[in-house]
C-alpha cells in the first residue's frame, strides 16, 4: 500500500512538474507575442507620424522653405525610415509569425527606398530640363509606398489570424504611409500639380503661371475632346500635333507634352517638349506615333501638359479623345 501511495504521489508530482513547465512555456510564448506586438505597435505609430509630417510638408510647406530645405527634410525622413526598417528587422519574432514578419521587412524597405528616391528627385521635379523624367521617378516612388501599404495590410491580417489561433489577445495597429486620395500621389499630372503649388507657396516662383491645351490634330484631322472622332490613316506616318498656350505672364521653358493611346493590343505612348514659350504665346509640337494604331477599333487618346512650377489651375492641361482609325 505504501508503495502504491508513493507511486501515486510520484506520478502526481511528475504531472504537476509537467504542468508547471507547460504553463511556463505558455506564459513565455504569450509574453513573446505581447512583446512583439508592443514593439511593432511603436514602429507603426512612428511610421504613421513620419507619413503625416512628410505629406503635410508637401501640401502645406512652412513659410520661407525652399526646395533645398525640402530636400534636406526628406533626407532626414529617409534616415528615420532607415531606423524604422532596422527596428523591424531586429524584432524578436515568434516562429509562427515568420512569414508576415518577412512581408513587414519588405514593406519598410520599400518605404526607406522610396523616401531616398524622392529626396534625390525633388529639386529636378520642381523645375529643370529633367523635370518630366524626375516626375516619372517620383510617381514610381509613390507607387512603391502604396505597395508597402498593401504588404503591411497583408502582414497585419496574417498576424491577427495567428493571434486568434493561439488565443492571444491584442492586434496589430494599421499603418498606411500613402494618404488619401491615392490618385493624387500616383498620377503624374496630379503629383506635378502638388509640386507646382509647393513652388508657389514657398516663393520659388513669381508671377502668374498657367498652360492650356488649345487643340490637337492627327495628320491634319482636328480632334474634338469627349466626342467620337474618325481619322483616316492612309500610308503616311501618323503624327499628333498639339497646340499649347502660355496663359501666364512669365516665359516658360521645358514644357512637357505627352500622350497615351490605349484600347489596342499595345498602348502607344510618346512625349516631347517645347523649349520656350513667351507669356501669352502659342506654340505647337508634333509627336510621331511609334507604330500605326489598329483600325476599326474605338481607342482613347489622352494628352497631358505637365504643369510648370507655380501653376495652380490645371483643368485645361489634359484632354481625352475617342478615336476610330480607318
Amino acid at each position: 500500500m505504501r508503495r502504491v501511495i508513493a507511486l501515486g504521489v510520484g506520478v502526481l508530482l511528475i504531472i504537476l512538474v509537467l504542468l508547471g513547465i507547460r504553463g511556463c512555456l505558455n506564459a513565455r510564448k504569450e509574453r513573446g507575442f505581447e512583446n512583439y506586438l508592443s514593439d511593432l505597435g511603436s514602429i507603426a505609430t512612428q511610421s504613421n507620424q513620419l507619413s503625416s509630417e512628410f505629406f503635410n510638408r508637401l501640401e502645406d510647406p512652412p513659410k520661407g522653405e525652399d526646395e533645398q530645405e525640402l530636400q534636406a527634410q526628406i533626407a532626414s525622413d529617409r534616415g528615420t525610415a532607415e531606423n524604422l526598417l532596422q527596428r523591424t528587422e531586429d524584432l524578436s519574432t515568434p516562429d509562427e509569425l515568420n512569414d508576415p514578419q518577412s512581408e513587414l521587412v519588405t514593406a519598410f524597405t520599400l518605404r526607406r527606398d522610396a523616401l531616398t528616391g524622392i529626396a534625390e528627385d525633388i529639386p529636378n521635379a520642381l523645375g529643370s530640363a529633367d523635370r518630366s523624367a524626375a516626375l516619372d521617378r517620383l510617381t514610381a516612388d509613390m507607387k512603391a509606398l502604396l505597395a508597402s501599404d498593401v504588404l503591411y495590410a497583408r502582414a497585419q491580417d496574417d498576424i491577427d489570424r495567428v493571434l486568434s489561433e493561439e488565443a492571444i489577445s491584442g492586434d496589430v495597429p494599421p499603418s498606411a504611409f500613402l494618404p488619401e486620395p491615392i490618385d493624387r500621389w500616383i498620377d503624374k499630372l496630379q503629383l506635378s500639380t502638388v509640386l507646382a503649388s509647393f513652388a508657389t507657396d514657398t516663393g520659388t516662383t513669381s508671377g502668374l503661371h498657367g498652360l492650356a491645351l488649345l487643340s490637337a490634330s492627327i495628320n491634319k484631322t482636328p480632334l474634338t475632346a469627349d466626342a467620337d472622332n474618325s481619322v483616316g490613316l492612309g500610308n503616311d506616318p501618323v503624327n499628333l500635333t498639339v497646340e499649347v498656350q502660355n496663359q501666364g505672364d512669365q516665359e516658360e521653358s521645358g514644357i512637357t507634352v505627352s500622350y497615351t493611346l490605349s484600347g489596342g493590343a499595345i498602348p502607344i505612348e510618346g512625349e516631347d517638349a517645347i523649349s520656350k514659350l513667351d507669356a501669352q504665346g502659342i506654340n505647337e509640337t508634333t509627336l510621331p506615333f511609334e507604330s500605326k494604331p489598329e483600325t476599326g477599333v474605338p481607342m482613347t487618346l489622352e494628352i497631358e501638359i505637365l504643369p510648370v512650377p507655380g501653376e495652380e489651375v490645371v483643368d485645361n492641361n489634359r484632354a481625352t479623345y475617342t478615336i476610330t482609325f480607318d
